[in-house]
Protein backbone atom coordinates (compact mmCIF):
# COMPACT_ATOMS: atom_id res chain seq x y z
CA UNK A 1 0.00 0.00 0.00
CA UNK A 2 2.79 2.12 0.84
CA UNK A 3 4.30 2.40 -2.77
CA UNK A 4 0.51 3.30 -4.32
CA UNK A 5 0.11 5.90 -1.73
CA UNK A 6 3.90 7.59 -2.04
CA UNK A 7 4.94 6.44 -5.79
CA UNK A 8 1.38 5.77 -7.70
CA UNK A 9 -0.55 9.03 -6.54
CA UNK A 10 2.21 10.83 -7.18
CA UNK A 11 3.21 9.69 -10.06
CA UNK A 12 -0.50 10.17 -11.38
CA UNK A 13 -0.62 13.54 -10.38
CA UNK A 14 2.53 13.95 -12.40
CA UNK A 15 0.71 12.42 -15.13
CA UNK A 16 -2.25 14.81 -15.68
CA UNK A 17 0.49 17.46 -15.67
CA UNK A 18 2.16 15.95 -18.45
CA UNK A 19 -1.08 15.14 -20.50
CA UNK A 20 -1.78 18.98 -19.86
CA UNK A 21 1.24 19.79 -21.51
CA UNK A 22 1.10 17.47 -24.39
CA UNK A 23 -2.56 18.00 -25.12
CA UNK A 24 -3.25 21.65 -24.66
CA UNK A 25 -1.97 24.01 -27.03
CA UNK A 26 0.42 26.79 -25.60
CA UNK A 27 -1.18 29.17 -28.31
CA UNK A 28 -4.58 29.91 -29.38
CA UNK A 29 -5.74 29.12 -32.50
CA UNK A 30 -4.95 30.89 -35.50
CA UNK A 31 -6.77 33.11 -36.75
CA UNK A 32 -8.96 33.31 -40.34
CA UNK A 33 -6.75 34.54 -42.52
CA UNK A 34 -3.41 32.36 -41.34
CA UNK A 35 -5.24 29.29 -42.01
CA UNK A 36 -7.46 29.77 -45.10
CA UNK A 37 -4.84 29.10 -48.00
CA UNK A 38 -5.16 25.53 -46.75
CA UNK A 39 -9.28 25.44 -46.48
CA UNK A 40 -9.45 25.17 -43.10
CA UNK A 41 -5.95 22.70 -42.80
CA UNK A 42 -7.08 18.84 -42.32
CA UNK A 43 -9.03 16.69 -40.12
CA UNK A 44 -6.69 17.52 -37.31
CA UNK A 45 -7.18 21.30 -37.51
CA UNK A 46 -11.03 21.14 -37.62
CA UNK A 47 -11.28 18.76 -33.64
CA UNK A 48 -8.01 19.88 -32.44
CA UNK A 49 -9.50 22.15 -29.70
CA UNK A 50 -12.56 19.51 -29.26
CA UNK A 51 -9.78 16.36 -28.92
CA UNK A 52 -7.52 18.22 -27.06
CA UNK A 53 -10.39 18.87 -24.54
CA UNK A 54 -11.68 14.99 -25.07
CA UNK A 55 -8.50 13.83 -24.32
CA UNK A 56 -7.75 15.57 -21.08
CA UNK A 57 -11.21 14.98 -19.50
CA UNK A 58 -10.91 10.74 -20.52
CA UNK A 59 -7.70 11.36 -18.59
CA UNK A 60 -7.57 13.33 -15.82
CA UNK A 61 -11.13 11.04 -15.26
CA UNK A 62 -9.48 7.60 -15.22
CA UNK A 63 -6.40 8.90 -13.16
CA UNK A 64 -8.69 10.46 -10.85
CA UNK A 65 -10.77 7.76 -9.56
CA UNK A 66 -7.54 5.59 -9.48
CA UNK A 67 -6.22 8.25 -6.89
CA UNK A 68 -9.70 8.66 -5.13
CA UNK A 69 -9.43 4.48 -4.88
CA UNK A 70 -6.06 4.44 -3.35
CA UNK A 71 -7.14 6.80 -0.85
CA UNK A 72 -10.30 5.61 0.01
CA UNK A 73 -8.45 1.73 0.44
CA UNK A 74 -5.92 3.40 3.44
CA UNK A 75 -9.06 5.63 4.65
CA UNK A 76 -10.67 2.48 5.99
CA UNK A 77 -13.78 4.15 7.02
CA UNK A 78 -17.58 3.81 6.02
CA UNK A 79 -17.64 6.13 3.66
CA UNK A 80 -14.40 5.05 1.40
CA UNK A 81 -15.94 1.33 1.68
CA UNK A 82 -19.24 2.28 -0.09
CA UNK A 83 -17.32 4.59 -2.42
CA UNK A 84 -15.33 1.68 -3.15
CA UNK A 85 -18.17 -0.44 -3.67
CA UNK A 86 -19.45 1.89 -6.13
CA UNK A 87 -16.26 2.36 -8.01
CA UNK A 88 -15.37 -1.25 -8.35
CA UNK A 89 -18.97 -2.53 -8.73
CA UNK A 90 -18.67 -4.73 -12.09
CA UNK A 91 -15.87 -6.56 -10.50
CA UNK A 92 -16.73 -6.64 -6.42
CA UNK A 93 -15.14 -4.42 -3.36
CA UNK A 94 -12.61 -7.16 -3.57
CA UNK A 95 -10.96 -6.48 -6.79
CA UNK A 96 -9.17 -3.21 -5.24
CA UNK A 97 -6.93 -5.71 -3.74
CA UNK A 98 -5.31 -5.82 -7.28
CA UNK A 99 -4.61 -2.09 -7.34
CA UNK A 100 -0.46 -2.23 -7.53
CA UNK A 101 2.76 -0.01 -9.39
CA UNK A 102 3.18 -2.94 -12.12
CA UNK A 103 5.76 -2.62 -14.36
CA UNK A 104 4.07 -1.49 -17.08
CA UNK A 105 2.99 1.23 -15.06
CA UNK A 106 6.48 2.34 -14.70
CA UNK A 107 7.43 1.94 -18.04
CA UNK A 108 4.32 4.11 -19.64
CA UNK A 109 4.85 6.72 -16.95
CA UNK A 110 8.69 7.48 -17.66
CA UNK A 111 7.69 7.38 -21.41
CA UNK A 112 5.11 9.70 -20.83
CA UNK A 113 6.85 12.23 -18.73
CA UNK A 114 9.77 11.56 -21.55
CA UNK A 115 7.30 13.06 -24.04
CA UNK A 116 5.74 15.67 -22.26
CA UNK A 117 9.71 17.01 -22.22
CA UNK A 118 10.07 16.54 -25.61
CA UNK A 119 6.62 18.43 -26.40
CA UNK A 120 7.44 21.29 -24.14
CA UNK A 121 10.82 21.65 -25.91
CA UNK A 122 8.91 21.95 -29.14
CA UNK A 123 6.45 24.64 -28.09
CA UNK A 124 9.74 26.55 -26.43
CA UNK A 125 11.35 26.05 -29.59
CA UNK A 126 8.65 26.95 -31.94
CA UNK A 127 7.42 29.87 -30.41
CA UNK A 128 4.26 31.30 -31.56
CA UNK A 129 4.58 29.54 -34.96
CA UNK A 130 2.88 26.79 -32.47
CA UNK A 131 -0.53 25.79 -33.70
CA UNK A 132 -2.26 22.33 -33.44
CA UNK A 133 -3.94 23.86 -36.93
CA UNK A 134 -2.41 23.91 -40.18
CA UNK A 135 -1.68 27.11 -40.74
CA UNK A 136 1.18 30.18 -41.76
CA UNK A 137 0.83 32.96 -39.30
CA UNK A 138 2.39 36.16 -39.87
CA UNK A 139 5.95 36.47 -40.26
CA UNK A 140 6.19 32.91 -39.93
CA UNK A 141 9.83 31.86 -40.04
CA UNK A 142 10.90 28.04 -40.86
CA UNK A 143 12.18 26.37 -37.78
CA UNK A 144 14.94 24.63 -38.48
CA UNK A 145 17.30 24.62 -34.90
CA UNK A 146 16.21 22.81 -31.57
CA UNK A 147 14.67 19.46 -31.92
CA UNK A 148 14.03 20.32 -35.90
CA UNK A 149 17.55 20.03 -36.41
CA UNK A 150 18.30 15.95 -36.57
CA UNK A 151 22.33 16.28 -35.30
CA UNK A 152 23.06 12.90 -35.25
CA UNK A 153 25.65 11.44 -36.96
CA UNK A 154 23.13 9.35 -38.83
CA UNK A 155 21.28 12.56 -40.51
CA UNK A 156 24.60 14.86 -40.37
CA UNK A 157 27.28 12.39 -41.44
CA UNK A 158 26.05 12.16 -44.96
CA UNK A 159 25.88 8.23 -44.66
CA UNK A 160 22.10 8.28 -45.83
CA UNK A 161 23.24 9.94 -49.05
CA UNK A 162 25.33 6.91 -50.31
CA UNK A 163 23.35 3.39 -51.42
CA UNK A 164 25.15 1.30 -48.94
CA UNK A 165 23.73 4.18 -46.13
CA UNK A 166 20.27 3.51 -47.67
CA UNK A 167 20.62 -0.06 -47.85
CA UNK A 168 21.65 -1.04 -44.35
CA UNK A 169 19.31 1.36 -42.82
CA UNK A 170 16.26 0.87 -45.41
CA UNK A 171 17.04 -2.49 -44.32
CA UNK A 172 16.96 -2.22 -40.54
CA UNK A 173 13.75 -0.15 -40.76
CA UNK A 174 12.13 -3.20 -43.02
CA UNK A 175 13.22 -5.61 -40.15
CA UNK A 176 11.59 -3.59 -37.15
CA UNK A 177 8.25 -3.12 -39.15
CA UNK A 178 8.55 -7.35 -39.79
CA UNK A 179 9.02 -7.55 -36.01
CA UNK A 180 6.04 -5.64 -35.36
CA UNK A 181 4.24 -7.82 -37.78
CA UNK A 182 5.52 -11.15 -36.18
CA UNK A 183 4.94 -9.78 -32.74
CA UNK A 184 1.32 -8.92 -33.57
CA UNK A 185 0.81 -12.56 -34.76
CA UNK A 186 2.36 -14.15 -32.13
CA UNK A 187 -0.48 -12.94 -29.50
CA UNK A 188 -3.35 -14.81 -30.86
CA UNK A 189 -0.87 -18.27 -31.38
CA UNK A 190 0.10 -17.59 -27.77
CA UNK A 191 -3.32 -17.17 -26.59
CA UNK A 192 -3.99 -20.58 -28.48
CA UNK A 193 -1.40 -22.36 -26.24
CA UNK A 194 -2.03 -20.75 -23.34
CA UNK A 195 -5.74 -22.05 -23.87
CA UNK A 196 -5.15 -24.83 -24.22
CA UNK A 197 -2.49 -25.23 -20.82
CA UNK A 198 -4.91 -23.61 -18.80
CA UNK A 199 -8.19 -24.01 -19.92
CA UNK A 200 -11.30 -22.73 -17.95
CA UNK A 201 -8.54 -20.76 -15.55
CA UNK A 202 -7.72 -18.51 -19.02
CA UNK A 203 -11.16 -18.65 -20.41
CA UNK A 204 -11.79 -17.01 -17.14
CA UNK A 205 -8.20 -14.22 -17.10
CA UNK A 206 -9.78 -13.84 -20.75
CA UNK A 207 -13.27 -12.52 -19.89
CA UNK A 208 -11.24 -10.41 -16.86
CA UNK A 209 -9.06 -9.21 -20.30
CA UNK A 210 -10.43 -9.17 -23.39
CA UNK A 211 -8.07 -7.18 -25.35
CA UNK A 212 -5.44 -9.02 -26.64
CA UNK A 213 -2.69 -6.10 -27.25
CA UNK A 214 -4.48 -2.86 -27.61
CA UNK A 215 -7.10 -1.98 -25.39
CA UNK A 216 -10.56 -1.43 -26.56
CA UNK A 217 -8.80 -1.93 -29.78
CA UNK A 218 -7.58 -5.28 -30.38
Amino acid sequence: MASLLYFKVPALAASMIAEYISYKSPNPPPQKEETEKYNGGDIVSHIATASSYLALAFAWSTHAVEIVSILAKDAHTPTSSALLSALFKFAGPSAVKQLSVHPAFVAGFSLQLAGAVIRKLCYNTLGRFFTFQLAVRKEHKLVTWGPSRPGGWVAESGVLNTWLGKGVFGGWTAFLALMIVATVRRVSREDAVLRREFGEQWDEWKKRTPYALVPYVY
